[in-house]
């Protein structure tokens, strides 16, 4: 082989080289391109999904109980609660998972510590006898609406304090519906004219019969002959809620009497019973509850 053949056949490589090393940096360089124009796709969907997020923030606070808890929400407008958190302490299952997992729900120390000072009632609840009984703030009060929202027809014209205590005291609720009893269901009583719900009666200077005097001031001593059954308490002769009996009393008369009198038959005009013994004791004893002139309490 001459020299001049050796020399084409060396350019003809030199320059197939040159070809592939051509092809070869084109691409590299359309590689760099097709990442650049990836890169600035993604960079973009970023920016788009970041975009979207300021314009919808994550909802927080009552927005993110709202979503939800609507009903509610527009319950609290009309309410003082304003803030859920300051009662509600919820999981973060429960904010995470749509309402799965626990939240605490206010106990009566958590309503206290905003209602305690702004009644003296309240200041005695650990010594109450709900407070003893077991019973939360919750269970008498609506935080978010009222817990009696329409009353029964058996309860006639009650206020709604009255017939949230019935909800629970039905055997008070059953006694007011007897002959005899204090117009509750009328609506001209109700239960807390008498009843301090949040106080205590250790801690109250007033007595029952007192209790029972502010209303009931005609019978209101001191007499200067006393019937000891009434200064003790007015109770052991009415039942305050309901009887079956005139005037509120526990037994009918002449038997109310005789729980503590004995029938002085030689002093009721005789030596053996009759009828006349056997009725109204106050039909003669008109001034059952005290008297200032007549030791036998006749007027």
């Amino acid at each position: 082989m001459d020299v001049t053949k050796m020399n084409n056949i060396q350019k003809n490589r030199n320059r197939d080289n040159s070809m592939r090393s051509t092809h070869l940096t084109f691409l590299v360089l359309l590689a760099a391109l097709v990442l650049v124009a990836l890169s600035s796709q993604a960079q973009a969907q970023v920016q788009a999904q970041h975009t979207v997020q300021a314009e919808a923030p994550v909802p927080t606070g009552n927005e993110a109980c709202k979503t939800c808890h609507e009903k509610i929400e527009q319950h609290k407008r009309d309410s003082f609660h304003r803030d859920c958190g300051a009662c509600h302490t919820p999981t973060i299952e429960h904010l995470e998972e749509g309402g799965r997992g626990n939240i605490e729900l206010p106990d009566s120390n958590t309503c206290l510590a905003c209602h305690q000072y702004n009644d003296h009632e309240r200041m005695n609840w650990a010594f109450s006898e709900h407070s003893k009984a077991g019973v939360e703030c919750r269970q008498c009060h609506g935080s978010h609406s009222p817990k009696v929202k329409e009353l029964p027809p058996q309860l006639m014209k009650t206020d709604s304090d009255s017939a949230l205590c019935m909800s629970c005291h039905q055997d008070v609720a059953a006694r007011l519906t007897l002959t005899s009893h204090h117009p509750v269901r009328e609506g001209a009583l109700s239960c807390v004219n008498c009843h301090a719900p949040h106080d205590a009666r250790q801690t109250s200077l007033i007595s029952k019969n007192e209790q029972c005097t502010q209303c009931h001031q005609n019978v209101r001593g001191p007499k200067v002959f006393e019937h000891p059954p009434v200064v003790e308490d007015c109770l052991i002769c009415h039942n305050p809620h309901g009887s079956p009996n005139r005037r509120l009393l526990q037994l009918a008369q002449p038997m109310q009497c005789v729980q503590c009198h004995s029938l002085a038959i030689n002093m009721h005009g005789g030596t053996s019973l009759n009828g006349a013994q056997m009725r109204n004791c106050v039909n003669c004893h008109s001034a059952i509850h005290g008297s200032h002139s007549d030791p036998e309490l006749k007027y």
